[in-house]
């Protein structure tokens, strides 16, 4: 039986819901991404993200359950359940340790959050901890600052993923950027994207301190990195914003976004997934949690 087209993906996000959903169905698919039609370090413009196929058979059931995941939209958020799938519970404070570990990933799974983000030298232990679990194992690369080599990024990256994180979230050399040498920025970011791919590649702009103009060029540039998601921050330099996440979705519009950075509340959380985010992190993702628990109590 052949593959047949069943919708264009509009970033790896929704790539990432869609295959589960129906992986969950016993529904077999496969999955080609724009960025499988890259020649010399060459990328043909395509609408979208890439393309999700399925056995022909199987197309009546893949489009019922197209049409029932496309009536709830990336941002829409109803429950504290549906919260938790879109939340990276933080912990990057320096001074946190094997105790204040414990704690956070209890939280985690009691949640069920997508991932847990942790410190370089937290990750293995937290792999341990996490493994069976739904939840994934996050760390940050040449954090807060990006000002490290591209080389010592691409062996930190290596480190991480051999340690069991899943996903990295790197820090753009701002200085590159502002330097005017924005090629070289994004060919360190496609370098650790390609080695260490299948693990899932964040890239932090630092739109607060890059400002409108500059983050809207890095997005756009950064759209054909082998990044899958553009993440408005480290939380050392400004908060995430809903206008930060609108610009970043529209201009890389086949990547996901990330907010990250003060947000605290329940409100501040839901208004940057409207605005555009698929993934919020948070050190108060456990309170924000409970939050939603309280709004949506029988949902």
């Amino acid at each position: 039986m052949s593959m047949v087209k069943l919708r264009v993906l509009d970033n790896r996000f929704q790539a990432d819901v869609w295959t589960q959903a129906l992986e969950a169905e016993g529904i077999a698919h496969r999955v080609r991404s724009f960025m499988d039609t890259a020649y010399d370090g060459l990328y043909v413009s395509q609408k979208g993200w890439g393309v999700l196929y399925v056995e022909e058979e199987d197309l009546a059931r893949a489009q019922a359950l197209d049409q029932a995941l496309s009536q709830h939209t990336p941002g829409e958020v109803a429950s504290a359940a549906d919260l938790a799938r879109r939340l990276e519970h933080t912990l990057l404070a320096p001074e946190a340790g094997p105790e204040d570990l414990a704690r956070h990933l209890e939280e985690c799974v009691a949640m069920q959050c997508v991932a847990a983000c942790v410190s370089p030298w937290l990750v293995e232990r937290a792999a341990r901890a996490l493994a069976g679990t739904d939840v994934a194992v996050c760390s940050v690369v040449g954090f807060p600052l990006g000002a490290s080599t591209g080389r010592t990024k691409l062996n930190e990256a290596l480190e991480l993923a051999a340690a069991g994180a899943v996903e990295l979230d790197l820090v753009l050399n701002r200085g590159l950027v502002l330097a005017g040498q924005m090629a070289e920025a994004v060919a360190e970011v496609a370098a650790v994207a390609e080695t260490v791919r299948p693990a899932v590649l964040k890239v932090i702009l630092e739109t607060s301190v890059l400002g409108p103009e500059l983050s809207g060029q890095a997005a756009r540039a950064l759209a054909s990195s082998g990044a899958a998601f553009l993440k408005t921050g480290s939380g050392f330099f400004g908060p995430a914003t809903a206008e930060d996440v609108a610009l970043l979705a529209e201009a890389a519009a086949g990547l996901g976004v990330k907010a990250a950075g003060g947000i605290k509340t329940l409100d501040l959380a839901l208004e940057l997934l409207q605005a555009g985010a698929a993934r919020l992190g948070t050190s108060r993702g456990w309170a924000i949690y409970q939050q939603a628990r309280e709004r949506w109590p029988h949902a």
